[in-house]
Formats: C-alpha cells, sequence, structure tokens
C-alpha cells in the first residue's frame, strides 16, 4: 500500500520543468518516461505524479505504480522505500539503470523479472541515415521505389501543423480494418498535437505526395544525444513510405543526434521482425521489480 506521504496529482504543464529536471538525471532514459510520453498518454492510463525525495514517482488510475524518476545514484533508498512502502509493493517498466541499482543496495528484498516485450530498441542514427551494406539493401530498394513512384515533398513539422497531422493520422487509421482497437492510440497522439507548443523537445516530419499527407512521424528529443519515436505512421497506397519517412525524418530534421530509441515491439512478432530488421546496436531492458520490506 502506497503511503500517504506520497502526494499524488494529475500531470500539468505547469510542472514539466520540475518533472524534465529529474528525467534529464537518470542514469538510463527510457522512452516510456519522457515527459510527451506521459502526457500524451495521461488520459488513457490516468496518470498522476508525486514528488518527493528528490524523485518523481508516476501512478496510473488503476493504482499501478511505475518506477521513480530522478537521480536514482544519490537517493537514500534504505530510508525511502521502507518509509513509503510498508507492504510489499511492485514497480511496474523499471529501466535496467534502476534495477541494477536496487538489486546491488537489497539484494533479498528486491526481485526484478526482465520483460524482453518491453525492451526498447535504440539504433545509431548514422546508420539509419546511411543504410550502407547488404542487411540494408531492403530498405534502400524501398526507398529508390517510393522515390521514384511519387511526386512527393519532405517537410519538418512544427506546432503549427497540427491540422496536417491530425488529418494524415484520420487517412491511416481510415484504412486499418478495425480502427476501434486503435482508438486509444488515437487519443494519445490527439492529446500530443494539442500541447505540442507546450511540451519540451517534439520534432516531427511529413512526407506528402501531391500535396497530401503520405506519412508523418511525430518524435521528441530525450537528451542531447538521442531522439525516440512516439508515433510513425504510412498510407498503405504509397509502397516504400514507411522506409522513407523513417530515413528522411532522421536525415532532415533529427541528424544532430547520435541514437534514435524506437521504443519497444510489445511482444508482436511481427513488429518485433521489423524493429530487428534495422539492425539496434542496443537495448533499454525494463523489467517489473518486486519490493519485500522487512
Amino acid at each position: 500500500m502506497v503511503s500517504m506521504a506520497l502526494a499524488f496529482e494529475p500531470l500539468s504543464i505547469e510542472k514539466a520543468d520540475e518533472y524534465l529536471g529529474l528525467y534529464s538525471q537518470c542514469s538510463r532514459q527510457s522512452a516510456y518516461y519522457s515527459f510527451g510520453s506521459l502526457w500524451a498518454w495521461r488520459t488513457v492510463f490516468g496518470f498522476s505524479w508525486a514528488f518527493s525525495d528528490g524523485l518523481c514517482w508516476i501512478r496510473t488510475g488503476s493504482g499501478t505504480l511505475w518506477s521513480p524518476v530522478g537521480q536514482w545514484e544519490t537517493v537514500d533508498w534504505a530510508s525511502v522505500l521502507p518509509r513509503h512502502f510498508s507492504c510489499p509493493q511492485e514497480f511496474s517498466y523499471a529501466p535496467d539503470g534502476l534495477v541494477k541499482i536496487l538489486t546491488g543496495l537489497f539484494r533479498d528484498r528486491i526481485a526484478a523479472r526482465e520483460v524482453r516485450s518491453q525492451w526498447e530498441y535504440l539504433h545509431s542514427v548514422k546508420e539509419l541515415i546511411a543504410l550502407k551494406g547488404n542487411r540494408f539493401s531492403r530498405k534502400r530498394s524501398h526507398i529508390r521505389q517510393f522515390v521514384k513512384n511519387y511526386p512527393f515533398r519532405y517537410r519538418s513539422l512544427s506546432g503549427e501543423d497540427g491540422d496536417a497531422i491530425l488529418e494524415a493520422q484520420r487517412l491511416w487509421l481510415a484504412e486499418r480494418d478495425e480502427p476501434a482497437a486503435l482508438l486509444r492510440e488515437n487519443e494519445a497522439i490527439g492529446e500530443m498535437v494539442r500541447e505540442w507548443r507546450n511540451i519540451p523537445g517534439l520534432l516531427g516530419g511529413m512526407l506528402e505526395v501531391d500535396g497530401k499527407p503520405a506519412a508523418y512521424t511525430i518524435a521528441e528529443a530525450i537528451s542531447q544525444d538521442t531522439v525516440m519515436i512516439h508515433f510513425e505512421k504510412a498510407l498503405s497506397s504509397f509502397n516504400g513510405a514507411y522506409q522513407a519517412i523513417n530515413r528522411m525524418f532522421l536525415q532532415n530534421t533529427a541528424s544532430s543526434y547520435t541514437t534514435v530509441n524506437r521504443e519497444e515491439d510489445l511482444g508482436d512478432e511481427g513488429m518485433r521482425v521489423a524493429k530487428m530488421s534495422y539492425h539496434p546496436v542496443g537495448f533499454l531492458k525494463k523489467y517489473v521489480l518486486s519490493w519485500f520490506p522487512d
């Protein structure tokens, strides 16, 4: 049971800077915990947060606790965890950096269960722009077909482009056989677009063919060297559009970053194959942490 010492409140734009200050201190910055991610999905998951002990604690509407955000290495965990959690407690989506610290400190009072479906895929921006070698030959082929077949234009996106993004999303959703299953994601996209100007670090790109959307990307700079992809959509009527928006966004809008975080595969085999086909250079692994007080 969570102690009353943690005073949870709804997420707010007003506390974005305070949160971002703590997130920037995380030694492993999971895409799940970017301010953009939390804000976009806050209504879907009912997020609230509490600032205490130099950390931000995050809770869902169902009562699930996520792992705390902050400079984990300087926290007095031996005091903080027993004070707030006198009963066994689980923390979901714990990044590997925090897991290493807590399992090292508590040993038999902390258990960690790795969740493969939540691993975040980390890629080299330079590699995904250059696409050199045989391993990327199919990606290059798809992009050549797109460039050859369609009179396209790439442009970077800003907070002024909300209507264009929502129109692109509407067209993409209309192609799906079961759009109802995607309504939560659709809601998250709308939340992000509406507050674009107030979410630091948002980036985006769109491919247009004959003046109409063909593909788009919404991303967020989560550190000086890492950009993460929130949403990447392409209309199925444009062959090669997914490969093209992937490369052209990085090339034209995000080339100053070293690493691109393409998030998790959710255990979907097709998605896993697609993400692995871009040859990640590493993973940010996530766990369920279980705390057992004395």
